[in-house]
Formats: structure tokens, C-alpha cells, sequence
């Protein structure tokens, strides 16, 4: 009997590695500039929420579509991954920044600003053809400057391509310095309470009232001090001296800010937020019993000094 022959089939498959796919038919290779002004004023007035400043890129590049096998992609960007909806908080407090792109396909979105670890994708790829950035009051600003350098960077394995977003030179963003001052009509102003009889201090402590108002106006201030001095009454620090030939008698002024009046006395103050490019601080002065009521003037005189921040 003859040995038998086994034959053994053996099939080989030969094959290129996965990795010689990993291309794209084109890398886009473009580098995108935005110039601002050196300085760019955010006052208090502005609401937060609101946009500072508009303003596309300088340069665009052709509009293009590829198809990617296998590709690897990463960004470098700016910015922690912190966003809220797409806008970064900057280098500044109360700045952030948004960037708007375009891409081959006609459509456009949001871009964030962080980084993006390596990616790996099979598909249709378009070239960014536009970008735009958007500059928000995210809230109470101190002056600080953005500095020049990429906001973002798209690499590609095994190419040297890189598609950058880059902001051309530093830009200094500022709270711009706050003015106020007393409007002209009180500047130098006289307060002319109503004549009453002495005997109306006879069974009352106050008499006489009349209500006015001190207004300052302002620019980028939000609140406003007012500082009250002058000479207190004999005997009663809480009024001030009368200079007049009334005896017994002295100024009570007071504040109307909110509820009962609130005495103002020598060295008192009332702040006051400001609305509309105004602080307004109601007021109100009396004739005020310091003893014994005797015939005669009331004049007492209060200087006004304001503050504001």
C-alpha cells in the first residue's frame, strides 16, 4: 500500500498597511489675521451680554472639498474648554470672544477655542474659506490687554499643513475713566425754607420743611458719594449751626433716600447708584428747636463734595 500525499492549501492575503491610506486629496495650508485697534473702550453702561466690537479676518482662501481615508486631525486652541455656547473668556476679565468660520460647503458656525486631541475620520473634508470674531462684555471689566498669537490651530499628521486663526497685535481693552460732577444749578445753590411763626417750635421739634433734590451727572460711573460738611449746632452735632439772628433754633437736614428721613449731619454722606448718566439724592432741610425760639433768620450754609467709582 502506497503512503498517502496530503497536499496543504494555504491561502495568502497581501496587503498595503491601513496606515498608507491615512491621506486627504488636499491640506489646507492658510493663515488667517485679525487687527483690531491698539485700545478698544468697554464702559460701565454697556450691558453685559453685549458686543463689544465685530470684526472679520484678514484673508480667505479657496473654497475647496476632499475626501479623507483614515485621517488624523488635531487643534491646538487659545483657550481652556470653558466656553459658555462658544465664547471664551479671554485674558481680560469681563471680555470673551467668539469665532464664527465659513467653510467650502457654504455653511458656517461657532468654533471653539480649546484644544482638541487627535481625531481620526473617514469623509468629506471643505477648506475654512472666512472667519469672523466676536468680542462680549461678559461681565464687569478691568483693564488688561489680549495678547498677539494664534486663537487657533488645525494640524494634520504626516504634513507639515497648518490652518491658523491669529490675532496680529496686542489689544488693550479699558474701562474708561469715570467722570462726575454736580449739575451747574447746584454747584452754588440756595435753599430758601418757607417763613414760619417762632411759636410753630413750640410744641414740635421741626417745622418748616421743604424737599429738594442734588443731582450729579456722570459719565462710566456707577455710583456717586456725597459728603456733607459744615459747622454743627451748639449742642446738638446731629444740626447744623445757625448764623442768623433766630435763637433756639437750628438747620436739620436729612435725606430722603428711602422710608423716614435720615438725618444728615457735619461729615455725613449718602451714596447713590447712578441711572441714566445721574445720580439724584433727594433731600429735604427744617427749621429745628436748639433751645429757647427767639425771633429772627435761619442761615446755616452745607458744602457738597462728591465721589464716584
Amino acid at each position: 500500500m502506497e503512503p498517502a500525499i496530503k497536499f496543504i492549501s494555504i491561502t495568502l492575503i497581501f496587503g498595503l498597511p491601513l496606515t498608507s491610506h491615512a491621506t486627504c486629496g488636499r491640506y489646507q495650508n492658510d493663515t488667517f489675521t485679525l487687527n483690531l485697534p491698539a485700545t478698544i473702550a468697554v464702559p460701565d453702561s454697556l450691558p453685559i451680554g453685549s458686543v463689544i466690537t465685530r470684526q472679520a479676518f484678514n484673508g480667505t482662501a479657496p473654497n475647496w472639498s476632499t475626501t479623507c481615508i483614515l485621517a488624523t486631525r488635531w487643534v491646538n486652541g487659545r483657550y481652556p474648554n470653558n466656553h459658555n455656547q462658544g465664547v471664551h473668556p479671554t485674558e481680560v476679565p469681563g471680555i470673551g470672544v467668539a469665532v464664527r468660520m465659513t467653510f467650502g460647503n457654504g455653511g458656517n458656525a461657532l468654533f471653539t477655542l480649546h484644544n482638541i486631541a487627535a481625531l481620526t475620520f473617514s469623509g468629506p473634508s471643505s477648506s475654512f474659506t472666512s472667519a469672523e470674531a466676536t468680542f462680549y462684555k461678559i461681565g464687569p471689566v478691568t483693564t488688561g490687554t489680549v495678547p498677539s498669537g494664534y486663537f487657533f490651530e488645525q494640524k494634520w499628521t504626516k504634513t507639515s499643513s497648518t490652518f491658523r486663526l491669529q490675532l496680529g497685535s496686542p489689544v488693550r481693552f479699558i474701562r474708561p475713566a469715570a467722570t462726575c460732577d454736580l449739575a451747574t444749578g447746584d454747584v452754588n445753590r440756595t435753599i430758601t425754607l418757607p417763613t414760619i411763626q417762632a411759636r410753630a417750635l413750640n410744641d414740635a421739634v421741626s417745622a418748616g420743611a421743604l424737599n429738594f433734590e442734588l443731582t450729579a451727572t456722570c459719565t462710566n460711573a456707577s455710583n456717586v458719594t456725597f459728603r456733607f460738611t459744615g459747622t454743627p449746632a451748639i449742642g446738638n452735632n446731629a444740626l447744623f449751626a445757625n448764623t442768623g439772628g433766630a435763637g433756639g433754633v437750628a438747620l436739620w437736614l436729612y435725606s430722603r433716600i428711602s422710608g423716614p428721613p435720615q438725618t444728615i449731619s457735619h461729615n455725613g454722606t449718602r451714596t447713590v447708584a447712578v441711572s441714566g448718566n445721574r445720580a439724584v439724592l433727594p433731600l429735604g432741610a427744617a427749621y429745628y428747636r436748639n433751645g429757647v425760639v427767639g425771633q429772627g433768620t435761619l442761615a446755616s450754609t452745607a458744602t457738597v463734595n462728591i465721589t464716584y467709582n
